[in-house]
């Protein structure tokens, strides 16, 4: 398996994402930049300049439009064939997460808190005939701290929220209010990320660990530990595997001892938690994995500025096939 390497950005990529198909991938850094790529070859198709740090991208299911929050306290609708800014919204401060719902009906933004502002989520209706023009729907009660993700559950009728204090916490989009909190991580929570239909999810920690729910019943059904803090994960939608990266923050790596193999990306299997293997690409913290649709290729993206895309081998699908049960067949 020979990774390709995107080089572009000069800065830390905050997110790397494929669309719906899996034959584009969006990358943002903060660098002010979203650069758009050919998965199968790398190839640079163009990009979307911000006016500030990019911290969290989405594109709709039809991949016509891109939508960016960035440090300039703006989120941006773009047409991405174009290029061209369709749309932005205004706020206080920075916009720290960005994500169309289920159906691209509506987007939920989430702004920091900083300068004496509450971290908040905020819901848009988003209608594809009229995309110059995004209303808003309604803001969710602060948590009273900083939020680092927000993401739709499942048919979007709650919204999921990653905390600075450690907790998940959930809220009803019907009710606008909160509705539960998990508190199981004891640092900051960097990411929730689901698997293919939302049946489950996971939770990123700077504890080190990443812990697997159950999406209806909030059960935690199995704690990963890598002994370092974990800022992204990958869920196969193929493979019964789960990819996590991190590192030591870029501050306190001058201050540590630290090798390579530390930012490595590990492969672990979902249901038995053991740790498959690892892939080592990055020289500095990994920020974010993301899988192609047909589990097919993951992308990676680095604090060096750097982006892996990994077309996996055939070898890959075939090598734990023998976990699989078959029952014997009886004559």
């Amino acid at each position: 398996m020979r990774p390709i390497s995107l080089r572009l950005h000069e800065r830390p990529i905050t997110q790397v994402l494929f669309n719906r198909e899996g034959d584009l991938l969006f990358v943002a850094a903060k660098d002010k930049l979203v650069s758009l790529w050919y998965t199968t070859n790398g190839e640079r198709i163009g990009s979307y300049q911000c006016g500030g740090v990019v911290y969290s991208i989405d594109v709709s299911q039809d991949s016509k439009y891109l939508i960016t929050a960035s440090a300039d306290a703006k989120a941006r609708v773009w047409d991405v064939q174009s290029g061209r800014q369709l749309d932005s919204t205004d706020f206080e401060v920075s916009a720290r997460s960005i994500e169309f719902s289920q159906g691209d009906k509506q987007i939920l933004v989430v702004t920091d808190q900083v300068m004496g502002c509450q971290a908040k989520i905020h819901v848009f209706d988003f209608d594809k005939d009229e995309v110059r023009k995004l209303n808003k729907s309604y803001t969710l009660p602060s948590p009273q701290c900083k939020i680092t993700q927000a993401t739709w559950g499942p048919l979007n009728k709650t919204i999921f929220a990653s905390c600075e204090d450690g907790a998940v916490r959930i809220y009803c989009t019907e009710k606008r209010e909160l509705i539960k909190t998990i508190l199981d991580h004891n640092k900051l929570v960097t990411r929730i990320e689901w698997t293919k239909h939302r049946i489950m999810f996971m939770t990123c920690s700077k504890d080190g660990t990443a812990k697997l729910y159950d999406t209806k019943t909030l059960k935690l059904l199995r704690t990963f530990d890598t002994g370092r803090p974990i800022n992204a994960a990958g869920i196969s939608p193929l493979k019964p595997h789960v990819i996590l990266g991190g590192g030591q923050s870029a501050e306190s790596v001058t201050t540590t001892k630290v090798d390579a193999s530390q930012f490595k990306v590990r492969f672990f299997h979902i249901v038995y938690g053991e740790e498959l293997g690892g892939l080592i690409g990055h020289i500095g913290p990994v920020h974010s994995i993301c899988f192609t649709p047909d589990g097919k290729t993951f992308a990676t993206g680095g604090e060096e500025g750097l982006v892996q895309v990994n077309h996996l081998d055939e070898s890959y699908f075939e090598f734990d096939d023998d976990l699989v049960y078959n029952p014997p067949v009886q004559h």
